[in-house]
């Protein structure tokens, strides 16, 4: 388990990474969560309200099935739609949703993630 200083260095490298991978074509943009705060960065500010809401449902739907199935932890939840697809990962505890067109190649996104 990583340290608190851990962690937080852990976080700074993701928003690093969240500035590069927000500018790529294709890309709508991304909600960071923790408990007490979020980074939002959507293309459209319209459409704030509706990404927060979707991440926050695909984030709860995935720990409910997980526990419905037992299916222990879940870290990362990939769902697609028509056009687009959204890319949720849990770090510790923080969430994160990053919301792509559908062609847009989203094993590439979480490898530049560097959450390894």
């Amino acid at each position: 388990m990583p340290t608190k200083s851990e962690s937080k260095e852990q976080i700074q490298n993701l928003r690093h990474s969240l500035e590069d991978i927000k500018t790529r074509e294709g890309v709508v943009g991304y909600i960071l969560r923790a408990s007490a705060s979020a980074a939002v960065d959507i293309k459209d500010p319209s459409k704030i309200i509706d990404y927060a809401a979707l991440s926050a449902i695909v984030l709860e739907s995935g720990e409910n099935i997980s526990n419905i199935f037992n299916l222990d932890e879940i870290k990362t939840i990939l769902l697609e739609g028509a056009d687009t697809k959204i890319l949720s990962v849990i770090i510790g505890d923080h969430r994160l949703s990053i919301f792509m067109e559908k062609n847009v190649d989203h094993n590439t996104i979480y490898e530049d993630l560097n959450l390894t």
